[in-house]
């Protein structure tokens, strides 16, 4: 990268970990199984609801590394928002159009990253986290489904607490079934 990117601070150890992160969590996040009915909506807001989950478990995980992880969390978060512009500006959404749509779009982020931290992080997780999830549709015959995403979410919330913040940083770090 050439020196404007050293100066915007996208050359930065953490920015460049952040970005295979992210990108390692958004290749997961589209998984088709994700999407349908009973299950995320195919749109965008379903598509931030299906990353904001993975996000908010690495996030937790990030939690307990200090500034490392502080630093790492806030290169993802960057790189998230950075992919979400690209997204607007790949449907011919000019510089005023974009900020007033990622506004709500990073809002939308925040409010399912509360959500889902909150569910992962206090008693009965996959209860909590099933009911907190937006699905399509919430009828008895999906809820099936949505503790099969939060037992998902638990499971890999275990696991990473396992896996060495060297082997995150480098994407070496995987997903359960889902």
């Amino acid at each position: 990268m050439g020196l404007f990117g050293r100066l915007m601070g996208r050359d930065l150890p953490e920015r460049r970990d952040g970005r295979r992160i992210y990108f390692r969590l958004l290749e997961q996040a589209r998984q088709p199984g994700f999407f349908g009915s009973g299950r995320f909506a195919d749109d965008y807001d379903g598509r931030i609801d299906a990353i904001s989950l993975h996000m908010a478990v690495l996030m937790e995980r990030l939690r307990s590394e200090g500034e490392d992880g502080r630093l790492l969390t806030q290169a993802m978060f960057d790189e998230m928002k950075d992919d979400f512009e690209i997204a607007l500006r790949e449907e011919a959404i000019g510089d005023t159009g974009v900020k007033k749509r990622i506004k709500p779009m990073i809002g939308h982020f925040y409010d399912r990253l509360k959500t889902y931290t909150d569910a992962l992080t206090g008693p009965d997780a996959v209860d909590v986290l099933a009911q907190s999830l937006r699905l399509t549709d919430t009828d008895d015959a999906h809820q099936d489904f949505a503790r099969k995403i939060a037992a998902y979410a638990v499971q890999w919330s275990r696991d990473l607490k396992q896996t060495r913040l060297e082997d995150i940083t480098s994407g070496r770090f995987y997903f359960p079934e889902l």
